[in-house]
């Protein structure tokens, strides 16, 4: 069963209340953004314990009491190596951003699923646009368009602990790029490049020469779950005002208080 991290730390930006330690403690519908990716995860069946790296005593209120709190030791790298090897894991982890309010149980257990479907040491969710706009007409996201259809990219990732060393430089440079796909397409060459440009690059040949640069098989998940993928940034007001509306108008979920 994987266990999970959840990244809450990073400082003041701007935009910010500077009375908030970052963003992970945005108050949205009443709740801070972390406490409802903590709930998310701890009301998932295939997660196991959960880790929380960020201002430990800021946290401690939000999360529930099993959580293992970690103060913040660097880059996001540095955070997720840090909680993998507090953890000691043995099996796959899955990492969460503290800004995915919209995070339910069921979707994590979904995304589990479909993970689940095609062997990987490394998985990352993309979101059809279609299904994004028809949920959150609204929001604001960076899309990539491949043969395959136009895709945005998701705020979690499930990786084996064993290959940490070798996808880490991988990782940084993605979350380097994320907003920026023409960068992203570099990473992979100049044929990939031209292709990328001209919408002739498909799923499975990003697969491919992922898994040639990393060394270790990639797997990009098609899921059409919106909540994996909207995330709360301080410089787009369309996509926190469409989660708020999302969570004011969301009735409880059992498991998750």
């Amino acid at each position: 069963m994987p266990d999970a991290i959840i990244l809450a730390g990073g400082g003041s930006e701007p935009g910010l209340d500077p009375g908030l330690p970052n963003k992970a403690f945005i108050p949205i519908a009443g709740r801070p953004l972390v406490e409802y990716v903590g709930a998310a995860l701890a009301a998932a069946s295939g997660i196991g314990r959960i880790a929380a790296v960020g201002p430990v005593e800021s946290l401690r209120p939000l999360l529930p009491a099993s959580t293992l709190l970690l103060p913040s030791a660097g880059d996001i790298m540095d955070n997720v190596a840090q909680a993998t090897a507090a953890l000691q894991a043995q099996s796959p982890l899955l990492v969460a951003a503290a800004d995915l309010p919209l995070l339910t149980g069921p979707v994590v257990d979904e995304f589990l699923a479909v993970c689940a479907d095609a062997a990987a040491d490394f998985y990352y969710p993309v979101v059809p646009k279609e299904v994004m706009e028809r949920r959150f007409p609204t929001a604001r996201k960076t899309y990539v368009t491949l043969v395959d259809g136009t895709f945005c990219g998701g705020s979690v990732m499930v990786f084996n602990p064993q290959v940490l060393d070798r996808v880490r430089p991988f990782v940084e440079r993605v979350i380097a790029a994320r907003k920026k796909p023409w960068l992203l397409a570099q990473m992979f060459g100049w044929s990939i490049v031209m292709k990328f440009a001209s919408s002739r690059l498909s799923i499975d040949e990003i697969v491919d020469k992922a898994t040639e640069v990393v060394g270790i098989p990639v797997r990009p998940v098609v899921i059409d779950r919106p909540e994996l993928a909207l995330d709360v940034d301080v410089g787009r007001p369309e996509n926190l005002e469409a989660i708020r509306r999302e969570l004011e108008g969301r009735a409880p979920v059992p498991g998750e208080s």
